[in-house]
C-alpha cells in the first residue's frame, strides 16, 4: 500500500514538474525566443520570394557583371516585336554570368521571353535559324525575332573576352560581353534597316583592324570598301564614309565626288596624321568643313598628359560633347598616339558649326622636323595648345551634314580601341543621328582592376615609395628609439 501511494506521489511530484516548467520563467523565456526565431524565419522566407518574384536582388559584384545598362533597358523599353532568347548549353554545363545576364532581359520587358534549350536533346533545333556551316557551341545563344524570325546567333566565344597566357600557353578569360551582344542581337533582328559604312581605300589608307570591325558588328554596322578613283558616285546606301589616313593625295574628281556626298546630307569619319598635311586635295575637303591640319608631331609639355616615357602618346583633355559622353561619365581616358595638331579656320562659312572634341595643354608643342635628333622643343616648332580631335556640322536649307576629324592614324587600331571605343561608338553615333546609341555598351572585364597613369603620376608615387615612405618610417624609428632610451 505505501508503495502503492508513494508511486502515486512521484508520479504526481513529476507531472508538477512538467507542468511547473511550462509555467516557469526559463520557459517563457524559451517560448518567446522560438516564438520570435519563427517569425524572423517566416519574414525571411517571405522576403526572398519577394525579392526573387521581383527580381529586387543588388549586384554587388565590382564590374556589376549582372546589372544591365540604361542603354539596355531603353532598347527594350522600346520593342514591339516578341522576341525569344533561346540559350543553347547541355544541362549541367551552364555558364553562371551568361545564364544570369540572359535571365535579366525577362525583366525588362513582357515582349521577351527565355527558353533553354538542350543540344543534346534537340541536336536539330539551331539549324532552323543557322547557316548549315555554323558549329553551335555550349553555352551559345540564338535571338529570335518571333514576328519576322529573323535571328542571330551569339558564339559563346564571342560573349567571353580571352586573351593568351604566355605563362601557361592557354588563353583566359579576361572580360564579358553577353549584355553587349544580347543587346546588339535584339537591336539587329527588330532593325528595319541598319547603317552601312564604307571604308576609302586606294590611297594607301590605314586598313581597318580586326578591333574596329568588331565593334561596328556590335553596333550593327555593316562595313564595306570603296574604291573611289574607280568610282562615279558614292553608294546611296552610305551612312557613313570612312577615310583612314591616306598617304597619298585624292584626285579632284575623287574631291568634287566626296563634296557631293556630304552636300546631300553626307557623313565622314576622317582619322589624319602628320604625313596628311602635303596633301592638297585630301586637306581641301576637311577645309571644306572649317577643318585644318598643323605640320609635324605633337609633344606634350605637360607630364600629366602623356603615357609615361612616350610624350608623342598623348591623353588629351576630353571636352564636353555627345560624342565624348560617355567617356566622361565612365572617367576614362583617349589615347591619341603620334598626332597632329588640328584647328577650326576663321574663315569657315556660317552655315557651319566646328566643335573641339579633344585638347592639349598649352605646354604642347609640334616638332617640325622629323629629322631631329632631339625630342625637345627647337626654333620653328609650333606652339600649342592643340585640338586633336573635332566635328563638323553643316546645316544649309534643310540639308544636314558631318564630318569628324581625329588626327591620330592610330587612334582607333586595335591597340587604342581598349581606350578609345566609347569615344568611336559616340563619333559613329553622332553622324548616324544616335540610331546605334542603344549598344555603347563596355566589354566588362574579368580581371582585377588596374590603374592607368600619365607620366606626372608615374613620377608622383616613384617619388611616395621610394622616397618619401622610408623617409617617414626612418623618422619614426629614430622618435621611437629617442623617447625610449629618455625613459
Amino acid at each position: 500500500m505505501n508503495e502503492f501511494m508513494n508511486d502515486n506521489d512521484n508520479k504526481k511530484s513529476f507531472i508538477g514538474k512538467i507542468k511547473e516548467s511550462f509555467s516557469g520563467r526559463k520557459f517563457r523565456s524559451g517560448a518567446y525566443v522560438t516564438l520570435m526565431s519563427v517569425i524572423v524565419i517566416v519574414i525571411v522566407l517571405v522576403a526572398n520570394m519577394i525579392v526573387s518574384k521581383l527580381d529586387l536582388k543588388v549586384d554587388m559584384s565590382s564590374q556589376k557583371y549582372y546589372s544591365l545598362s540604361d542603354s539596355t533597358k531603353q532598347l527594350t523599353n522600346n520593342l514591339k516585336d516578341d522576341i525569344t532568347i533561346y540559350y543553347l548549353v547541355q544541362s549541367g554545363n551552364e555558364n553562371a554570368m551568361i545564364q544570369k545576364i540572359a535571365q535579366k532581359y525577362e525583366t525588362l520587358s513582357s515582349h521577351i521571353k527565355i527558353v533553354e534549350k538542350d543540344p543534346v536533346l534537340y541536336p536539330n533545333f539551331a539549324a532552323q535559324y543557322l547557316d548549315k556551316s555554323t558549329k553551335v557551341n555550349d553555352n551559345s545563344i540564338i535571338v529570335v525575332n518571333d514576328k519576322t524570325n529573323k535571328a542571330k546567333y551569339i558564339d559563346y566565344s564571342d560573349m567571353m573576352v580571352q586573351e593568351p597566357n604566355y605563362q601557361t600557353y592557354q588563353y583566359d578569360v579576361t572580360g564579358i560581353d553577353a549584355e553587349g551582344k544580347i543587346s546588339s542581337a535584339i537591336q539587329y533582328v527588330t532593325a528595319t534597316k541598319l547603317p552601312i559604312m564604307y571604308v576609302v581605300g586606294g590611297h594607301g589608307e590605314t586598313a581597318v583592324g580586326t578591333g574596329f570591325k568588331a565593334q561596328m558588328d556590335k553596333q550593327n554596322i555593316e562595313v564595306k570598301d570603296i574604291q573611289t578613283l574607280t568610282t562615279s558616285s558614292i553608294p546611296k546606301d552610305c551612312d557613313i564614309l570612312y577615310i583612314n589616313t591616306p598617304t597619298s593625295d585624292y584626285s579632284e574628281n575623287e574631291v568634287t565626288m566626296i563634296k557631293d556626298y556630304m552636300a546631300a546630307g553626307g557623313k565622314v569619319l576622317v582619322t589624319a596624321d602628320y604625313n596628311s598635311y602635303g596633301l592638297k586635295n585630301f586637306t581641301s575637303l576637311i577645309n571644306n568643313y572649317g577643318i585644318d591640319l598643323e605640320n609635324g608631331v605633337i609633344f606634350e609639355g605637360d607630364s600629366n598628359m602623356y603615357v609615361p616615357n612616350y610624350p608623342h602618346y598623348l591623353v588629351p583633355q576630353i571636352l564636353s560633347h555627345d560624342i565624348t559622353q560617355s567617356t566622361i561619365n565612365n572617367k576614362g581616358a583617349f589615347i591619341s598616339p603620334v598626332s597632329s595638331g588640328l584647328k577650326i579656320l576663321d574663315s569657315k562659312r556660317s552655315s557651319l558649326t566646328v566643335e573641339p572634341l579633344l585638347q592639349t595643354s598649352d605646354k604642347a608643342y609640334s616638332k617640325v622636323n622629323m629629322k631631329s635628333n632631339t625630342t625637345a622643343k627647337e626654333s620653328g616648332d609650333i606652339d600649342g595648345p592643340f585640338y586633336v580631335g573635332l566635328a563638323s556640322t553643316d546645316t544649309y536649307k534643310n540639308i544636314n551634314s558631318k564630318m569628324v576629324v581625329f588626327s591620330s592614324e592610330l587612334a582607333f587600331d586595335d591597340n587604342s580601341l581598349q581606350y578609345n571605343a566609347d569615344i568611336l561608338v559616340g563619333a559613329v553615333n553622332f553622324l548616324t543621328g544616335g540610331d546605334t546609341s542603344s549598344l555603347a555598351i563596355a566589354t566588362k572585364s574579368v580581371q582585377e582592376d588596374s590603374i592607368q597613369v600619365t607620366q606626372q603620376q608615374a613620377i608622383f608615387w616613384a617619388i611616395m615609395v621610394i622616397g618619401i615612405l622610408p623617409l617617414l618610417i626612418l623618422v619614426t624609428g629614430f622618435v621611437v628609439t629617442y623617447r625610449r632610451r629618455r625613459r
